[in-house]
């Protein structure tokens, strides 16, 4: 009872307290009536690439509480991984389903976006971030997971208005699925399988790793939004 009341309040600490994940308060939407379609489609290429990666801190965390004999939890990350690798979606990982619909939808190149320097930012801070103590981690693999909804609302907010509301149909299936169904068992699969290990003395490591990443993400979107507005965007309107 009392790890699901902590969690409570970093959920409600998500929406007080961070920008990041706000439909109306992002640094992103806050520009989107000064920037052009080539500079938030520069934001769209640099969001694929945490996606792309996810896969890669999961298994951390996964291996993190392996350490601890938290087994429970190793196995709920084992089968988010294993589904988002193609696991009910004909072996088709969520990042290639992503990356396609991007493709598809903004004619740009997706897969091979190289990281920005906010970009790069990010990843050595999260990397940083996994290489902690399990609860910490585990905090931060929270995170990860409660801010997916809203991360992931967010990004199709950003489409609707580079498309005008044209959302391919593939596209729109891979956030209907993340949002009405994967990303909610993720939740709340994690959730609970850490309440049955975590001890009352490791609520503030676990805290603190959530905290960790998500500063990190709120600082990484305001530079995302900095880079759009202050560069001149160089921007392939063709697939190679």
């Amino acid at each position: 009872m009392a790890f699901n009341h902590l969690t409570k309040q970093l959920n409600q600490l998500l929406i007080q307290d961070y920008l990041a994940f706000s439909s109306t308060e992002n640094p992103v939407v806050k520009i989107l009536s000064v920037t052009s379609f080539a500079q938030i489609v520069y934001v769209m290429q640099q969001y694929s690439i945490f996606p792309k990666e996810l896969v890669f801190f999961t298994e951390l965390a996964r291996q993190k509480a392996l350490e601890v004999r938290w087994n429970g939890v190793a196995q709920e990350l084992k089968e988010n991984i294993a589904e988002e690798m193609g696991l009910g979606t004909e072996g088709v990982s969520h990042y290639i389903l992503l990356a396609q619909g991007l493709e598809e939808a903004l004619g740009v190149p997706i897969k091979n976006t190289t990281p920005s320097i906010a970009t790069s930012k990010l990843l050595r801070t999260v990397r940083s971030v996994f290489n902690q103590q399990p609860a910490y981690v585990l905090g931060a693999t929270y995170a990860i997971e409660a801010t997916s909804i809203p991360e992931l609302s967010l990004i199709v907010q950003l489409l609707d208005w580079l498309l005008e509301g044209g959302m391919p149909k593939d596209l729109q299936y891979f956030f209907d699925m993340h949002l009405n169904e994967w990303e909610l068992e993720h939740e709340e699969g994690l959730r609970t399988t850490i309440a049955v290990y975590i001890q009352p003395e490791q609520f503030r490591e676990f805290e603190a790793g959530f905290i960790a990443i998500m500063d990190a993400m709120e600082v990484w979107w305001q530079e995302l939004a900095q880079e759009a507005i202050s560069s001149k965007v160089a921007l392939a309107m063709a697939i190679i």
